[in-house]
């Protein structure tokens, strides 16, 4: 997963937007901007400073309750009555987050303050919510060497791990606070030193392809026969590449065709359903409560429960797996995977991780490797299949790379964006209406007290950005709520959005005369470019150590399926509104039955 959001959608009130510099009104109900024929909107707030006249917005601070924040509904007896009668919250359920981020955007505009349990800390749990990406810049820029990440809000993870005696967790350590890779501080250092080599670098990413893309050709096979539940096959199918990368080994899941192992299938639902439990301990609101006075509700049991599972099914797999690799029994793919690097390097006399952490390490990594991948291929799917001339040019673009290879196989040089715009286009297309999660970050100014939009936040404040909203507001985007892969294709759209509203969405990080690392590969994947956007100079930044390659994988199976199937959706479904979803691990699609007919 490249980032684990927690909590993030609670945040409500019944107050109007207010004044923003002597402007009344929301979100729309500002001028029109002098450059665009666009309503100014938040586009004076995101357009890098060319429009001359630069709105700033106020700070509106969202009303909440001692401890339980936002969650008025979550207070025991009177919880709804305050909510329906004072607050009238709008009320989060597991299928409406991209609403109510969008009614958040249009009630109070891009600039404001929530309190979440579990999130923010104290008796008032603030995180403060911000949606321009220049803002966005300076937070990151003074994260310090010890950044935040997501995981520090897992908390029922961390207390699971150190029941277990989990190192990782920070287990033994002298320090009570110290919660190790799900943390902050050294330890988190030293674990994620380890974890990225042999991952993250484009290098390595680039290493593990030729496997990926042999897993995508066998897995793409069984679509037809998953048609009427596509939402395994796409969970399978990240197993299977996962598996290719963390072992070398071709596990064939997606394949209905190939006997099954019981173990595997067993593991890929029980890592689906922990990750669903432990982010529901955080998104319900007497779930986050609950979990947050550390009492153990039914939630806590059954994520409990299945993290028992997925250690027994694990722990063996990882043991026989290391003592095949002592008996020198790998075979050439296996010794070139990802776990047979990490044991040699835990060997090492350089290395500072013993055998056991190297054991916890690959477990955590194992869980997160199915559903975070396969929401994302879900949306997609569901994007191509309900704009079927989209999906014709995809397959156009695709097919002219294997047609001119000499063994019709994918490979990463004709994934590049260079060599296939309009897959990257579609992918960004696909993440800028739905999103796996509205808010794409969480951070914190841990260096010292930081001004964003003329307001100063205190050190150690927790900032959330929320980009979703925007490239949804029609006074930024044309036609939001339509599939335009065309977009982001070529110069002349960057072009035509330069001086206008629309000139956020092609926002890039510049740091003084160090430019921020943002590579288009995964660049296309979030809006605002925002998805690899620390110093190439800085390889401990929070970014997550799998997005290469889970950004490899979405690319070579999607890529795949096109490539051998035309798939559609029914007819009842003419696009993603009419697909309810659930929130999970992320947003999850229910994908429905589709017709998938094998290319001539």
């Amino acid at each position: 997963n490249h980032n684990i959001v927690i909590g993030t959608s609670a945040a409500f009130s019944t107050r109007a937007n207010e004044v923003i510099d002597g402007t009344s009104g929301g979100a729309n109900e500002t001028g029109k901007c002098p450059f665009s024929t666009a309503s100014a909107s938040l586009g004076d707030l995101f357009n890098g400073g060319s429009i001359q006249t630069k709105s700033v917005p106020k700070l509106m601070d969202l009303p909440s309750v001692p401890v339980f924040g936002v969650f008025v509904t979550a207070i025991p007896g009177i919880g709804k009555w305050l909510n329906d009668n004072i607050y009238k919250n709008p009320e989060m359920t597991p299928h409406n987050a991209y609403t109510v981020h969008n009614e958040l955007y249009q009630k109070y505009g891009s600039f404001y303050t929530t309190y979440i349990p579990g999130l923010g800390s104290g008796v008032y749990p603030k995180v403060y919510v911000i949606m321009d990406p220049d803002e966005m810049k300076k937070v990151i820029r003074q994260e310090g060497s010890y950044p935040r990440g997501g995981v520090e809000g897992l908390k029922p993870m961390i207390r699971w791990m150190k029941k277990n005696k989990f190192a990782l967790a920070g287990f033994g350590s002298d320090d009570a606070n110290d919660n190790g890779f799900l943390g902050r501080g050294q330890t988190w250092r030293r674990f994620r030193n380890f974890l990225q080599t042999d991952l993250l670098s484009p290098k390595s990413a680039a290493g593990y392809v030729p496997g990926v893309a042999h897993a995508a050709r066998i897995a793409s096979r069984g679509a037809p026969k998953y048609a009427a539940d596509l939402n395994t096959f796409t969970n399978y199918c990240a197993f299977d590449m996962f598996q290719a990368i963390m072992f070398g080994q071709v596990s064939k899941l997606a394949d209905p065709d190939t006997p099954s192992d019981p173990t595997d299938v067993k593991f890929c639902e029980l890592a689906i359903d922990s990750l669903a439990y432990l982010i529901q301990m955080s998104n319900d609101p007497k779930e986050a409560i609950k979990s947050e006075l550390g009492w153990e509700t039914e939630t806590c049991v059954k994520f409990e429960e299945c993290m028992d599972g997925i250690k027994e099914i694990v722990m063996h797999k990882l043991k026989v797996f290391r003592e095949r690799y002592e008996r020198g029994e790998l075979n050439e793919n296996e010794r070139n995977s990802y776990f047979s690097h990490a044991i040699e390097r835990q060997r090492s006399e350089t290395s500072d991780i013993d055998a056991d952490e190297l054991m916890q390490i690959a477990l955590i990594m194992l869980n997160a490797s199915v559903d975070t991948t396969s929401t994302f291929i879900n949306w997609a799917l569901l994007h191509l299949s309900t704009n079927m001339d989209v999906q014709d040019k995809l397959f156009e673009e695709l097919r002219g790379h294997v047609d001119g290879s000499e063994d019709g196989i994918l490979t990463a040089e004709m994934l590049t964006k260079n060599k296939s715009p309009y897959l990257h286009a579609v992918l960004r297309e696909s993440h800028r209406i739905t999103p796996v999660y509205p808010m794409t970050m969480i951070k914190s100014n841990s260096v010292e007290d930081i001004e964003l939009h003329g307001v100063t936040i205190p050190k150690d404040s927790i900032i959330g950005f929320d980009p979703y909203p925007i490239g949804m507001d029609p006074n930024i985007v044309d036609e939001p709520e339509q599939f335009k892969p065309e977009r982001w294709i070529g110069d002349e759209p960057i072009n035509a959005r330069k001086g206008t509203p629309a000139e956020v969405l092609d926002s890039v990080i510049p740091v003084g005369q160090r430019a921020f690392y943002v590579k288009p590969t995964y660049s296309s994947l979030i809006p605002f470019n925002f998805f690899d956007i620390y110093p190439i100079n800085t390889p401990k930044a929070r970014r997550c150590p799998g997005s290469r390659v889970a950004v490899n994988e979405t690319q070579l199976i999607l890529s795949q399926l096109i490539l051998d199937w035309k798939i559609s959706a029914p007819e009842e479904v003419k696009s993603y509104k009419d697909v309810e979803y659930t929130q999970k691990t992320l947003l999850v699609a229910h994908l429905p039955e589709m017709k998938i007919e094998a290319r001539a």
